[in-house]
């Protein structure tokens, strides 16, 4: 395993306790790990289950304060979150949804988290529906990621652009940068990661230390969406898959927020390190009580909100 000791000096997020209305979103969350380990179900039979029940979730919370407009990037389709009051109007947040590589999209399991990250960040926020594994395995996601940035960067060459993602889609991020910095091609002006999932080897030890902890999660699933992202065990430390394993040198500012119930808090908390160690401008914010990418729940928690108030406040910061 990955030595824990080298986890990041962190900041500590807000509140010190589980609100009741995460408490009973945690409730809710565990029966699913269990559904899992006995039925073992395909990527395409949790599309099937989950992509309709998130988007009929959003319907019922209708958003009036930001618009949403399909498009494509650089040929890749993907969803653009306008928020009516744009606060921020020189920032535009590109985002990469998380899922395991397997599942999620802008328009069902992200769509009430990212309307409300525009909503408070008063930014306009680009999100991009990558191809999805096993269907598409490594390099796809990495390529049309890649191929919707420099579509955007080349569209807003005076706006100030962040790169952002949560689980997978925030290890995606952070392989993004480092073959962007690799191509000698324009980087982010900086980055949010929430719940980044940096390591598919699966061997940090808060796999096995916050196993019972984490409402979400289970190792095995992360495994198993591994392997259908990366089907070859040998490129499961190519930095470009699994970024804990690569040059940190040269990035941008980084916001890392993460919630200490998650078997996922030792990816950040050594990407912390291994970022500080080489110059980065990284700030990891552990969250405690909190469970894995608990901002998505939107208005049902109050938790929800503090973080992305967190976010615009480091984005107001770097400005």
């Amino acid at each position: 395993m990955l030595d824990a000791s080298l986890s990041a000096s962190v900041n500590t997020g807000l509140g010190d306790s589980l609100s009741l209305r995460s408490r009973l979103i945690s409730l809710c969350l565990r029966p699913n790990k269990l559904l899992y380990r006995i039925f073992r179900p395909s990527p395409k039979a949790i599309r099937r289950f989950i992509h309709p029940q998130t988007w009929f979730a959003s319907k019922l919370i209708p958003s009036t304060r930001v618009r949403t407009i399909r498009g494509t990037f650089g040929g890749v389709p993907g969803i653009t979150f306008v928020p009516n009051k744009q606060t921020n109007p020189n920032t535009i947040i590109v985002y990469l949804h998380g899922g395991g590589y397997c599942i999620g999209s802008s328009s069902t399991t992200h769509r009430i988290g990212l309307r409300n990250l525009a909503k408070f960040t008063g930014s306009i926020c680009h999100s991009i529906d990558y191809r999805l594994a096993p269907e598409n395995p490594y390099p796809a996601a990495i390529d049309d990621a890649l191929a919707a940035w420099f579509e955007i960067v080349e569209q807003n060459p005076k706006s100030t652009i962040i790169l952002s993602g949560d689980s997978a889609g925030g290890g995606l991020s952070l392989a993004l940068m480092m073959r962007l910095r690799d191509e000698g091609c324009k980087l982010p002006d900086g980055a949010v990661l929430f719940s980044p999932w940096t390591n598919l080897t699966c061997e940090s030890e808060t796999y096995a230390t916050k196993a019972r902890s984490d409402p979400m999660l289970l190792r095995q699933t992360a495994i198993a969406c591994a392997d259908h992202y990366a089907p070859n065990p040998l490129d499961k430390k190519n930095p470009y898959i699994s970024p804990i394993f690569g040059d940190f040198e040269g990035l941008p500012r980084t916001l890392i927020l993460v919630g200490d119930q998650e078997i996922l808090l030792d990816d950040s908390r050594m990407v912390g390190k291994y970022a500080a160690n080489a110059g980065v401008d990284i700030e990891v914010d552990i969250w405690p009580t909190m469970f894995h990418d608990w901002w998505l729940f939107g208005p049902l928690i109050p938790e929800s909100k503090r973080c992305l108030l967190k976010v615009a406040e480091w984005l107001h910061s770097g400005e």
